[in-house]
């Protein structure tokens, strides 16, 4: 899937791996990262997200109450969860938030993609996807 009028939001305060997030996904989508929930608050005020990629560490708002308020405040937005944690609690607590997908770290980028391509082919009209 190549369509760079699809936007995805990355929420990750790593810079490392917020960097080859970017790397990878940038030439598919159009790409906005940030740091912060916060951060990812300003973003959502001025434009809608296709699909956000949260981490779930966080500084200020974890990730899964960052995930709530995405479900909350903009429903067609895809909701995809990054963490390190990978006991089933986890998982559960990020699915009940509305994430529709949960990746592990450390992660290949190619299933990561292959992650972000079919949440959008699964949850998006047809006619955008």
């Amino acid at each position: 899937m190549q369509n760079t009028e699809l936007s995805i939001l990355i929420v990750e305060d790593e810079p490392p791996i917020q960097a080859l997030l970017l790397e990878v996904l940038t030439p598919k989508f159009k790409c906005w990262s940030t740091e912060s929930a916060s951060g990812a608050i300003r973003l959502m005020e001025s434009r809608f997200f296709h699909l956000a990629l949260v981490d779930t560490g966080l500084p200020g708002m974890s990730g899964i109450s960052l995930c709530r308020l995405i479900v909350n405040r903009s429903p067609q937005t895809v909701v995809v969860v990054v963490s390190g944690n990978t006991d089933s609690q986890s998982i559960d607590e990020a699915m009940k938030a509305g994430a529709t997908e949960y990746v592990t770290k450390p992660f290949d980028l190619s299933h990561v993609v292959a992650t972000v391509e079919r949440s959008l082919a699964r949850h998006l009209p047809k006619s955008v996807a």
